[in-house]
């Protein structure tokens, strides 16, 4: 039989912030435990979006716990990713990973903002505050499932090239399976604004993505 040597690593930040996760859902939960399970129930049901969306703000402290959840959910997951693929960066580990998710949090938080004043401008508040709240409500839920993925390949798996494709693929799936039903939901609006519908899809939501990758290495 033949073995195969594991590289190990220093684990004690990685522990720590997975820690800061589990802490933060603890904290969503105590606040508020029925809407908590409602949205953990989320993929199985609209039961979430329905209730919610109308009644709370993106400014709640649920939304806000949430969202600091997914930032240091995703950009563990990025992180890992960038061992995986062997993109060249600099620095390493903890800084590395700091870099991420300052600049992941810049671009969630600027992004939000300009929809926002985007909203205003043309005097669409309501549907955008829909869309935002549906949105980011997915992309916690998101950062939720990539937390056993992030502990797995930590602790357990050896991470790998093909595994981390697989899960991307599926993410962006996922991703767009969310957007394309809230898309056609509203889709005599689009339709109507077509050109602007285009130029949106372009400047927030794919471009920043780049960005991000960009600002990293």
């Amino acid at each position: 039989m033949e073995f195969i040597l594991r590289e190990i690593t220093s684990t004690n930040w990685l522990t720590i912030i997975i820690t800061v996760c589990l802490m933060l859902l603890a904290t969503a939960k105590r606040v508020n435990m029925l809407r908590f399970t409602d949205f953990m129930m989320l993929f199985s049901n609209s039961k979430y979006i329905i209730s919610y969306q109308k009644l709370n703000k993106l400014s709640s402290l649920f939304n806000a716990i949430l969202l600091l959840f997914q930032v240091v959910s995703v950009s563990l997951f990025l992180y890992l990713c960038f061992g995986v693929f062997e993109w060249k960066v600099t620095p390493n580990q903890i800084t590395l990973y700091f870099k991420i998710a300052i600049i992941y949090t810049v671009i969630v938080i600027c992004k939000l903002l300009v929809e926002k004043i985007v909203a205003t401008i043309f005097s669409i508040d309501s549907i955008i505050d829909e869309y935002l709240f549906y949105k980011v409500s997915y992309r916690n839920f998101m950062g939720v499932i990539l937390l056993p993925v992030n502990i797995v390949f930590i602790y357990a798996l050896q991470p790998s090239k093909i595994a981390f494709i697989i899960l991307l693929i599926l993410l962006i799936i996922l991703n767009t399976i969310m957007l394309v039903s809230f898309y056609k939901k509203n889709e005599n609006i689009i339709l109507n604004h077509l050109f602007y519908f285009i130029l949106y899809l372009c400047a927030l939501e794919i471009a920043p993505y780049f960005i991000l990758y960009k600002l990293i290495s």
